[in-house]
């Protein structure tokens, strides 16, 4: 309500704030443009600051002003939206074009094939998108990777529909007959888009097929996580369902679906945020820490491995608080028991509250100590995703020898862990690990389709066939396979001249070192032999 102390204030409100006078509706206001000067706050009527004007728009560079938006717009990912004009889209594209052509070229001189690697994805509103990368040795031996396409599939993720998208990128760019390998996920689509590329191109598809680590990771410590009906689980925590129900799903799975319905009903409340945060500083005050920062929660993803691995690392942390928490609701809900049976005298009379699901998951120090078990079994499954990850740098942290030795060290780490929980009262951790290593073993197995892995390793100067030898020891047919497949692969490449000073020397990039790295340095010093030249190790593959 307005408060007016005559009609004339009332008047002047009215056709200021809501443009209404005594004829009624007033026509909309023309709002006045603003001009730079009006924006600097400068007066043109005098001369010092007008002349300040003029060198303003002397000095703008439309040029350079079209670079800036169109870098803002690229390189932050800015909504085409945010400058709906045609002619601002044209200026995006016409330095695409004008740059495609470079790409193309430097693909043309690269040292080394075109490796490809490509995902598909889904946007929530069903935007279908194909992302299609390339890593290759430029001609000055530099290692390169470039985001060629990223084109939308107009319907399924077929094998067939993929396929038609990845041929047209690599004939856009022209390097068909380049191709090296192909490194996508496990999804059977990609098979089959494989398998038509392999026709089309002429590639054997099952040496050129590298499948992605990180999934092969994500794949492993879903089924430490989950069990072996981790798909049939994924799609029941996505289907439409009540709260209470949801809960009930999670619960069963053990102390991390205890956690995470925890978790999901703090973040659900304002009050138990701000609860929570109470709670950890009075912690941090009674411990004396130097470091009074208190944290949120961090919600899981479904089964997303690493989202449910830092979901139990920060409830993990904040344990003591989450367990007041919890403990309060149970407390309350006891209390209103208790009333309502009289101390359990009477039976509980049909209309009463429905007991809060949450009581149902209160953590017992058991419970924690499941989870900080967890935490220690997923820890090495982080460190060789972080490591294969990223790009190749000094032959280390990405590159293909690596590939075989990580595998190695976590199906050690696997079968370790196994025996550590073997006499275990509760079976998750046992049983978490076991299915654990069996998915990795599955695909360590399906590593001798392509001999490019056991290939990089033995022609790594630092480990040679000798690593392989102390490794498959137990397993000469394998050996005997693996010799054979990389000879093989071998005389492809055998007859390619070799220029010395191709490829120049990686500056050191100092790290910290993991425990990957110590299995690693110590399989390296199995390897006592002094490093052979090409022309040893070529009398070595034709011997």
């Amino acid at each position: 309500m307005y408060d007016a102390a005559a009609t004339s204030q009332a008047n002047a409100h009215m056709a200021e704030i809501h443009r209404i006078n005594k004829d009624g509706p007033m026509p909309p206001q023309m709002k006045k443009q603003r001009t730079l000067l009006d924006m600097i706050d400068l007066d043109p009527r005098q001369p010092k600051e007008q002349a300040l004007m003029n060198a303003f728009a002397a000095s703008f560079d439309p040029i350079r002003f079209q670079q800036l938006l169109i870098r803002w717009v690229t390189c932050d990912n800015i909504p085409f939206h945010k400058l709906e004009s045609p002619t601002i889209r044209e200026w995006i594209i016409r330095p695409f074009n004008r740059h495609k052509g470079v790409v193309t070229e430097l693909l043309s001189r690269s040292l080394s094939r075109i490796n490809v690697s490509f995902d598909a994805w889904s946007s929530r509103r069903f935007t279908s998108l194909l992302g299609l990368t390339v890593h290759f040795l430029d001609d000055e031996g530099k290692f390169r990777t470039f985001l060629l396409g990223l084109p939308r599939i107009e319907g399924r993720h077929s094998g067939e529909n993929l396929s038609d998208r990845v041929s047209e990128i690599i004939h856009e760019y022209g390097f068909e007959d380049r191709v090296g390998y192909f490194v996508t996920d496990n999804a059977e689509s990609n098979d089959t888009c494989l398998d038509r590329l392999s026709t089309e191109l002429e590639f054997r598809k099952q040496h050129r097929r590298l499948r992605c680590f990180g999934h092969i990771i994500n794949l492993v410590a879903r089924s430490i996580l989950f069990g072996a009906n981790v798909d049939a689980f994924e799609e029941d925590c996505q289907a439409e369902k009540e709260i209470q129900d949801d809960m009930n799903l999670w619960r069963r799975k053990g102390p991390i679906g205890k956690l995470h319905n925890i978790v999901h009903w703090v973040q659900r409340s304002g009050q138990r945020i701000e609860k929570l945060h109470k709670l950890q500083s009075i912690e941090n005050i009674a411990l004396s820490l130097e470091d009074q920062t208190t944290y949120d929660v961090i919600l899981d993803n479904a089964t997303r491995w690493n989202s449910s691995e830092a979901m139990m690392e920060r409830g993990y942390k904040l344990r003591n608080a989450l367990d007041s928490l919890v403990q309060a609701e149970v407390t309350e809900w006891k209390e209103y028991v208790s009333r309502r049976t009289q101390n359990g005298m009477r039976p509980m009379p049909k209309r009463s509250r429905k007991k809060p699901a949450i009581v149902d998951d209160k953590m017992s120090a058991e419970d924690w100590s499941v989870i900080a078990e967890y935490l220690a079994i997923l820890g090495p499954l982080k460190i060789a995703t972080k490591r294969l990850e990223g790009r190749p740098s000094e032959g280390k942290v990405g590159a293909t020898w690596e590939v075989l030795l990580t595998m190695e060290w976590l199906l050690k780490h696997l079968e370790d862990s196994k025996l550590r929980h073997e006499r275990d009262e509760e079976p998750y951790l046992r049983i978490g690990c076991n299915l654990g290593w069996m998915k990795l073993d599955e695909y360590y197995t399906l590593t001798e389709n392509s001999p490019a892995y056991l290939a990089a390793l033995v022609l790594h100067p630092a480990f040679r066939w000798s690593t392989i030898e102390s490794q498959w020891a137990e397993h000469p047919d394998w050996l005997v396979k693996g010799k054979a497949a990389v000879r093989e692969l071998w005389e492809e490449y055998r007859v390619l001249t070799v220029e010395q000073d191709a490829i120049p020397e990686q500056p050191t990039v100092s790290r910290k070192t993991t425990d990957l790295d110590d299995f690693m340095a110590s399989i390296r010093k199995l390897s006592t032999r002094p490093a052979p030249s090409a022309s040893a190790m070529r009398d070595e593959e034709d011997g």
